[in-house]
This record gives C-alpha cells, structure tokens and sequence, in this order.
C-alpha cells in the first residue's frame, strides 16, 4: 500500500533526527562566507540605527511649536534661515525663532524637533535668507515631522536580526549598517555532511565519450548543488556500478572515509533486475522501500546504514529533484535548520491539466506575470509529466501540485504551487 506524501515526508524527518550532530549544527563564520546561511543565535546590535537622530528630508529643521502662532494675521509663518547642517557634519544648535537648512541624512541640530520639506516653503530653494510656511503646511508640522529618530530602526544592546533569519542581500545590508564588516563572524546553522550515491552500469561522468547504451550522470552534480544551495556542511559523492559486492565495498569505505550525518542515494530502488542499492541495502542496512502516491518520485526508500540515516530516492533525474523538494528540504529545515521551509502559494491555471486516479502528481510550471496587480498569480506547465524530462524542469519556477484524480482541471482552476530554483527569467515568444 502506498504511503501519502505527507506520511512520507514525516518519516523521512524522523530519519534525519537520528543523524542529527548538534556539535557541528552550529558554525562560526565570518560575514564574508556567510551569505545565504541561516542564523543560528541572535544578532545583537553593537550601535543604534540610526546611530542618531537625523533629518528624513532635504529641507528646513525648526521647533514645531513655533508653527501653533500666525504672527502676520493669515496664519503664514516666516522665519530667517540661520544657516545649513549638512550630511556628515557635526550637529549644531538652532536658534530659537529660526529654521537651519538641514540635508538628508544630516543630523538634527539641537533645539529642532521637526523638518519641513524645501517644497513646501516659500521659496522652495535653500539659497534664501528666510522662509515663509503658509498656514495650510504649518498645521502639518508636528513633533517629529520627517524626522529620524536615533534608535528607531534598532536600539543598541536589542537583537537586530533574531536566529532563523537567512543572510540575504537586506540582512547583510543591515550588518553593514551595524559597523559588521567580511571578518565579523557569526554563527549560523549548519548542515549535515552528506554522502551522495548515484551511477549503474549505464551511467558515464560528463565529459566521457558518450558510448552507445550509456548516459551522462546527471543526478551526482543535480543533488551536490541542490543540497550546497540546502546548506548542507559538505558534499560527497560516489559513483557505482551495478555489482553488489563492489557496492557494498566502496559504500563502506566511503562511509568509514566521510563520516557522514546522512547518506542519499539516487536510483537502483525499483523492481528491475539489477536495483543494486535495494539488493545491499536490504542486506546491509535497516531499510524500508515503498511507494509514494506521487509522480514524478512514487519509489522511495528509507532506513540506516552503520548508524547513519539512508534517503534512498528514485533514479530518473527529475524523480530525484522534486523528491529533494518534497521530502529532504521540509526535514533539513526542520531538523538542521539550514535551508528555508517549502513555501507553498496558490495560482490558477493557464489552461487545463488532468490529474491521475490515485496518486498526487507534480507537475512543473512558469509562474506568468500580469500587469494586472488584483488579477490572481496565473501558471502554466512547463513540458510533459514524464520523469526524464529534465529540460523543462530547468525552465520551470515552480512545482504544481495537482489533486489525485481522472478529472481535468479546467482553466483558472486554483491549484498549489511551490517556488524552486532556476526557470527562465524571460519567456521568448515564437516570434522571437
């Protein structure tokens, strides 16, 4: 009987917790090294941001409560400009009854509690020696007004960014902005060392001649970058052929060899008559091997190996990728902490798509743009559901996840989606 994805995908997070190394989940990295990884501690903030209170406008700093008066009887306000406070330069004091010409990004001089933009004074230009605020504006200046306060994005001593946050463009932006420079280390999470199989009788590495009935390994370079990008630790791999003795010899010294907290396999799990990673493992290890009610990816097999978890995943190389979505990136972020969670969304369907009786199928798809920003994200499947089709899997943005059952699901029918990496970035036309 076949297991459900999600049965599946809970096993498969069980076997990863046995693996599981909490003396290297944790890494001390400098910044520099660190993009894309996942905190594993706090960051606490070495200074304030920002580091003081600053102007938010190109302007005219003042008192705000200079602003309650209307001295000439039409509500105006004019005040002499007492001078500049420009980007960079120590904060000065400003004179009572006076507005300073004040930068974006420059400090608050003392005694002002609020900046009026340069275009809602009379004149609108900084070459003058007064201002004139008509009534209408003058109301609007409060307490605060276009102004930065020191510490309002994050106080010193508080956590700027908290453990789980991953280390992209912002975040790195933002330990800049703390004074962190490349050397500045951090802890993040670590991934485990994986030990990847792949190969049979049939498979060559690329660039070897291409002999006829072989093929080129795709599913060895697939899994090392799906799972460097997963935030694995490090990534063996090993080529076998389809003798069993050979197989079980070299997975043992390769294991004895990497040490590794999870060992993945690809291919050799079905019915055939040379599945040689089902024949050993059944032998050698504790394993179950099953179906899942899915395609692409419906062979599976999980267990332990020497202590050490087996994730035994189907050989076609878009079975082995959309399992690695399915399965491995759910327990790896939950377990190791190292990548983000899947983050499933909704769109509707371009165009019809029929389902199979029975299992779930995966299907791959471009997410479309729309200029209409209220009209719902729409996709459509990128190839055919064949699980050798790995082409159009490389042009596909997302996965569809598309019920079990015969009906055909009409167009702009809602259905699952999961972002992945890659896709084209442009979809050429054919006249193009």
């Amino acid at each position: 009987m076949s297991r459900s994805i999600d049965d599946h995908a809970a096993a498969v997070c069980d076997a990863l917790a046995h693996g599981y190394d909490a003396a290297v989940a944790g890494l001390e990295l400098p910044l520099a090294r660190a993009r894309g990884r996942v905190l594993a501690r706090d960051l606490t903030a070495p200074i304030s941001l920002p580091p003081f209170t600053n102007s938010q406008m190109d302007g005219f700093a003042v008192r705000s409560s200079e602003f309650r008066r209307t001295p000439d009887g039409e509500g105006n306000v004019t005040l002499p400009v007492s001078g500049t406070q420009a980007a960079g330069a120590a904060p000065s004091a400003l004179a009572p009854g006076t507005a300073m010409a004040v930068m974006t990004g420059a400090a608050l001089p003392a005694g002002a509690d609020a900046v009026i933009p340069v275009e809602r004074v009379t004149p609108s230009s900084f070459d003058t020696d007064r201002i004139t605020v008509t009534a209408e504006n003058a109301a609007t200046i409060d307490p605060g007004t276009f102004v930065r306060a020191e510490g309002s994005d994050v106080e010193r001593g508080s956590v700027a960014l908290p453990a789980g946050t991953s280390l992209g463009p912002a975040a790195l932006g933002a330990c800049a902005a703390l004074g962190l420079d490349g050397a500045a280390t951090v802890t993040v999470r670590n991934g485990p060392a994986v030990l990847v199989v792949t190969g049979g009788d049939e498979v060559l590495a690329a660039g070897q001649p291409l002999e006829p009935g072989a093929i080129y390994d795709a599913n060895g370079p697939l899994l090392e970058a799906w799972l460097e990008e997963a935030g694995a630790f490090s990534v063996t791999t090993l080529s076998v052929t389809d003798d069993p003795e050979e197989f079980s010899r070299r997975l043992r010294k390769a294991v004895a060899g990497a040490a590794p907290h999870l060992i993945i396999t690809s291919g050799g799990i079905s019915a055939g008559a040379f599945e040689v990673v089902r024949v050993t493992l059944e032998r050698e290890a504790q394993m179950w091997f099953g179906h899942v009610a899915m395609q692409p990816g419906g062979p599976q097999g999980l267990g332990v190996y020497r202590d050490v978890p087996v994730v035994c995943l189907p050989g076609n190389p878009v079975s082995t990728w959309v399992s690695c979505e399915m399965f491995l990136r759910p327990a790896l972020a939950d377990v190791w902490g190292c990548c983000t969670p899947p983050r499933w969304a909704s769109a509707v369907l371009a165009e019809p798509v029929r389902g199979l009786p029975g299992r779930t199928q995966l299907r791959r798809g471009v997410l479309e743009t729309t200029d209409d920003a209220a009209r719902e994200p729409v996709v459509r499947c990128v190839g055919g559901a064949s699980s050798h089709l790995l082409m159009s899997a490389a042009r596909a943005n997302v996965l569809l996840r598309i019920p079990a059952g015969a009906n055909e699901l009409t167009s702009g029918t809602r259905v699952q989606i999961l972002p992945v990496s890659g896709g084209a970035i442009r979809q050429e036309t054919a006249s193009e």
